[in-house]
């Protein structure tokens, strides 16, 4: 493969070898290692491929042997850039091709940030982007230094950050701090009160006295564990101490949820006749869409992921997205009233789980229906195991 491209870029000769002595000739070239490929026979002559130094020893050969040797063409670089030697429209835009390949790779098309977990990538983007680190921005205008001491200078989370440049990329590496633990005060007096109404199911106490006990009713705001705590021995008088009270309450609570959904819903009909757009996307965010199909009425887009252009296994800072355009109608659909109650206790149960925190979970939806003309109306009773204890201090 190697050789071969090498001669297309040196250029060769296509000859062809007639005579009584031809396996002669291909003797005594063999016996010189005077180098040719491609020999094929054509009638009783034969042609092959060999380079212009080779030329002047085959014909040598050719001559010793009494063979004729005709040259039929020339291959190769040169000889495809002699046939274009009128057209300078070619070689224009071979240069102008050239001048565009080198002004685009000047440019910084994209930007990553590798290394942080707990700071927003969007941010440290942005903060890049005030220093002139951005999606189009010019290397040459770009200063890593400045830009790394500004970002170690911003975030107090980063401990460490490299900037690194390769072609049209920008790579942002950094090192986060050790996360500080959480601080917990033992010593400031608070109280563990419920967030919510319910009926108490399981109360587990590290510190403070509990105040209630499983299967009370509390309120919110009622004490669940006291900060009051007795200190002495028994048999002696004792006295009381306040403390940071902590522990986990659990709970069944109840919350409602009322939800409506008409009778009659829009549908979407789509129309056979799609259309499909390309948009050419440079960098991250530059958007070149010049061909954008005419549409009347509405339509939904679905887009594709981006292909990305490479030559070789260079990446070019070029991708095209696909999108197709999907026309459609609305028409009107009656629901039955059980489709209607079924949806309806989809989207119930759905909002109740957007209520839950961890650890939390629901234990039953009660819901009563009333039947309108138009629509169905859901009155929902969800209840719920979940954590009320909060920490309150002491007289507030």
């Amino acid at each position: 493969m190697l050789p071969a491209f090498w001669y297309y870029l040196r250029g060769y000769v296509m000859i062809s070898v007639s005579g009584f002595s031809v396996e002669r000739f291909l003797n005594m070239a063999t016996y010189r290692q005077i180098l040719f490929w491609d020999a094929s026979y054509c009638g009783t002559a034969m042609r092959m491929k060999t380079s212009f130094a080779g030329l002047q020893e085959l014909q040598y050969c050719a001559d010793k042997t009494g063979c004729t040797l005709t040259v039929l063409a020339y291959g190769g670089l040169p000889a495809r850039l002699r046939r274009l030697h009128g057209h300078p429209v070619f070689f224009v835009g071979i240069f102008c091709f050239a001048i565009a390949l080198y002004v685009l790779s000047s440019f910084v098309w994209v930007v990553k940030v590798e290394g942080n977990e707990r700071l927003a990538t969007e941010d440290i983007l942005q903060s890049c982007a005030d220093y002139q680190l951005h999606p189009g921005a010019w290397k040459a205008n770009l200063d890593p230094e400045a830009l790394t001491q500004a970002l170690l200078a911003q975030y107090s989370d980063i401990s460490w950050v490299s900037i690194r440049i390769d072609g049209t990329q920008a790579t942002v590496s950094l090192a986060e701090t050790i996360e500080a633990p959480e601080i917990i005060d033992k010593e400031t007096p608070c109280d563990i009160v419920a967030t919510k109404d319910g009926v108490i199911l399981q109360i587990a106490t590290e510190r403070g006295t509990p105040a209630v006990a499983v299967g009370d009713v509390v309120k919110t705001g009622d004490v669940l564990i006291s900060s009051e705590i007795f200190v002495g021995v028994e048999g002696e008088e004792g006295h009381t101490e306040s403390v940071a009270a902590s522990g986990s309450v659990q709970a069944r609570t109840w919350t409602k949820l009322t939800e409506e959904l008409s009778l009659t819903e829009d549908q979407k009909v789509y129309d056979t006749e799609e259309k499909t757009n390309h948009i050419l996307l440079v960098g991250d965010n530059l958007e070149i869409d010049w061909l954008r199909p005419h549409m009347k009425g509405t339509y939904d887009i679905e887009a594709q992921a981006p292909q990305s252009l490479s030559i070789g296994d260079w990446r070019l800072p070029l991708s095209i997205v696909t999108q197709q355009y999907r026309p459609y109608t609305t028409t009107k659909v009656q629901r039955t009233e059980d489709e209607a109650k079924q949806a309806l206790e989809s989207l119930c149960r759905q909002k109740a789980e957007g209520l839950l925190d961890d650890g939390d979970t629901i234990e039953a939806l009660d819901i009563q229906y009333q039947v309108y003309t138009d629509c169905v109306r859901a009155e929902c009773t969800v209840t719920m195991i979940e954590e009320i204890a909060q920490k309150q201090e002491k007289g507030m």
